[in-house]
């Protein structure tokens, strides 16, 4: 994004996150942040950028604001949680509760339940800011805004997602207005092609995961551990229509793996649901392999006509990163990196992100 940037900031930068986030380790005791009230469940930011790289191409700019629930209770007092619980149960099942004489409950057999409501932005440009007319052998421009709600159900060591968004792409995405004003503010590159973005047309998504651990610590084990998941996901609209596979290893101090969903979402794919009770630190990898039947972000739109390019059925992608958890918040800093979507694309599409989540 930034014209004559040096690569310099970029060390510098991802350097002092990273001693920022892993010198508790060395220490072996990470800090607390400072204990805030409780059960209203969480807010969660997140940012998504390539600007650390020096680039602005494809998807160059991701924002959103999420907030999750506390966990679903069906005698919870709140009506409207007590409506989402009722959702949860409806779209991922009852649990089969089996007790014991001593009124014992078999964690295996009864669940944890969240709900996320998001609403997120998404920018996608081609490599050339300073053209004004469509560049033919390159992705469109386009502007995405879409709201979504999503059930999480934990169930031992299984977790399934089910989540649908509506949004629209386009002008109305207000994706122009955001990013003329961003790059005059800070004296990038004007981008002059946005009188050729995608057309208003609204966007309707479902999607559905499921994760399976297939080895990691429990929540009452503490010290260093690994930690390993698989899972399935597709997704079904006009926006995208596809499948997914996707390994995800982590390894550090007090690892937790069940208390962040990991979603076939169009934007944002990974939510802290809730605090930790034991501080943990730890990295992660995570490997996506996507089959897509379609995108409309790079294809153009369904029902008029428009710009777009010819989809790579499969691509895939690589996210890797630190994280830090504690009952009062969750940070986590990550690089992505993924194969070619659309043929002919001369250029990978490489961003950082990162992740906030407070406890309300």
């Amino acid at each position: 994004m930034r014209n004559g940037s040096s690569h310099l900031e970029l060390v510098l930068l991802v350097l002092a996150l990273g001693l920022n986030l892993s010198w508790p380790l060395l220490a072996g005791q990470p800090p607390e942040f400072p204990a805030g009230p409780a059960g209203k469940g969480n807010f969660v930011f997140n940012l998504e950028n390539d600007v650390w790289l020096d680039r602005d191409d494809g998807y160059t700019n991701g924002l959103s604001f999420s907030w999750v629930c506390p966990p679903l209770d069906e005698e919870s007092k709140s009506s409207w949680l007590r409506f989402l619980y009722r959702l949860n149960t409806r779209l991922l099942g009852n649990d089969k509760k089996i007790k014991s004489q001593n009124n014992y409950v078999d964690p295996e057999t009864s669940s944890q339940r969240w709900a996320v409501l998001s609403i997120a932005q998404g920018i996608f440009t081609p490599a050339d800011l300073t053209r004004e007319e469509i560049i033919s052998d390159d992705r469109p421009y386009a502007g995405l805004l879409l709201t979504s709600l999503t059930f999480v159900r934990n169930s031992g060591r299984t977790q399934t997602c089910w989540g649908g968004g509506l949004g629209v792409v386009g002008p109305f995405s207000l994706a122009e207005t955001a990013q003329k004003w961003l790059h005059r503010t800070y004296g990038w590159t004007e981008p002059r092609g946005w009188s050729n973005q995608l057309k208003n047309e609204p966007v309707v998504d479902i999607w559905l995961s499921r994760f399976w651990t297939i080895f990691g610590s429990e929540e009452k084990e503490t010290g260093w551990r690994p930690a390993f998941r698989a899972g399935l996901g597709g997704q079904l609209g006009n926006l995208m229509t596809g499948l997914e596979a996707t390994f995800d290893f982590r390894f550090g101090l007090n690892v937790q793996p069940e208390k962040e969903a990991l979603l076939p979402s169009p934007l944002f794919n990974q939510v802290p649901l809730s605090g930790v009770k034991r501080t943990s630190v730890y990295g992660f990898c995570r490997l996506t392999g996507r089959a897509l039947a379609r995108n409309l972000l790079i294809e153009g739109n369904t029902f008029v006509s428009s710009h777009g390019q010819s989809l790579r059925h499969f691509y895939g992608q690589l996210i890797s990163g630190l994280a830090y958890e504690s009952q009062q918040a969750a940070i986590s800093l990550y690089a992505v990196i993924r194969t070619k979507e659309f043929k002919g694309q001369k250029y990978f599409d490489p961003y950082f992100g990162l992740s906030l989540s407070i406890a309300l």
